[in-house]
């Protein structure tokens, strides 16, 4: 067994595992907040791309692995306890905002996942908005259950969202015209900020 596919099986065990603990900690919540469903699709998703990800699409280098496995991974430790912030309304829409975005990223890119797709819909805003819908959503989910857990959680998954895309853009400014689309639209995650 190769060195790639061997890493993908272990990935894809891992995020299962994952995916169904994050499932059994939220399962509870649902009948108190209904948006934790739409809130667990979002999250889930990352999961099922990485399950029907390709095995020579992965990374081997070490710190490549790492981020984008931790980036995934991390956002799944989170637990549904804590202090409410504001009414479900307001949670829920910020959640809503974030799957809007994350459906918006998607279409954007249409067929075409190469640099090309980058100069259309929301990608003429942010580099990375599949990034920036995440952050929207984990924001979402601190407010409905703020705590020093759920905050240091995705405190870490953000920062390995940046450094992921740091990893993303070492491989798209080898090609020319991401570098100049890279020069137009400066920001990678917030618009007019980073």
């Amino acid at each position: 067994m190769t060195l790639p596919r061997l890493l993908h099986l272990a990935e894809c065990a891992f995020m299962i595992l994952l995916a169904y603990m994050v499932v059994w900690r939220l399962l509870p919540a649902m009948p108190q907040h209904p948006q934790l469903v739409v809130f667990l699709v979002a999250e889930l998703l990352g999961v099922v791309l990485i399950l029907l990800q390709r095995p020579g699409d992965v990374a081997t280098g070490v710190k490549p692995v790492l981020v984008g496995f931790g980036g995934t991974a991390a956002g799944l430790l989170i637990v549904p306890r804590g202090v409410q912030l504001v009414p479900d309304l307001a949670s829920t829409s910020m959640i809503l905002g974030g799957v809007a975005l994350s459906i918006l990223a998607k279409l954007s890119l249409r067929r075409s996942f190469g640099v090309v797709a980058a100069n259309r819909g929301v990608y003429r805003l942010v580099r990375h908005p599949m990034y920036m819908a995440y952050i929207i959503n984990h924001i979402g989910y601190l407010m409905l259950y703020l705590s020093a857990w759920n905050l240091a959680v995705y405190a870490l998954a953000w920062i390995l969202l940046w450094m992921r895309t740091d990893e993303e853009e070492k491989v798209l400014r080898a090609d020319p015209a991401y570098r100049a689309y890279a020069e137009k639209v400066r920001s990678r995650l917030i618009p007019g900020l980073v």
